[in-house]
């Protein structure tokens, strides 16, 4: 930045952009940096990083292909579309909820018993929908998927 009062401006318009934002801001997380994210962020971006980052990418899509595929395959009543610049999915359980009676939290759990951790996705704006990481191994995005199918979406 150029000078201080420069960057305080431009920090006081940044942090604006989430406090307007409403439900990202001062209170959560992820506005913040840690010293793993500052030193992943460092590696990326260099040129022994680029290698790593090229094939970093090549399995978040592979995972999300694989995933999003499965899931309009499999689980009747579950839409979810190929995520854009993410590793991060949102399961839109609507018609599933509707089909079956069960409620969203009902389906979070019945996830959690079988071991695949995910998150409730009202938080993040979807009304029924749940958040899903898949930054993992192929082989466990496998694992989660079937036991998904076997257990939790089986109707």
């Amino acid at each position: 930045m150029k000078s201080p009062e420069h960057h305080r401006r431009y920090y006081d318009e940044f942090q604006g952009i989430f406090i307007h934002a409403g439900s990202f801001g001062y209170n959560t997380h992820y506005n913040e940096q840690n010293v793993l994210s500052m030193h992943a962020l460092i590696g990326a971006y260099n040129e022994v990083g680029a290698e790593w980052v090229g094939e970093l990418l090549q399995v978040l899509e592979e995972n999300c292909r694989y995933t999003c595929d499965y899931i309009n395959k499999y689980f009747d009543g579950v839409e979810v579309t190929m995520p854009d610049g993410t590793y991060m999915i949102f399961l839109d359980c609507s018609k599933y909820c509707a089909r079956t009676g069960k409620t969203l939290d009902e389906v979070i759990k019945a996830g959690w018993d079988v071991g695949v951790g995910w998150q409730d996705g009202r938080r993040f704006h979807g009304p029924c929908h749940i958040r899903m990481n898949l930054a993992s191994p192929y082989s466990r995005i496998q694992e989660a998927c079937d036991r998904l199918h076997k257990y939790v979406f089986n109707d």
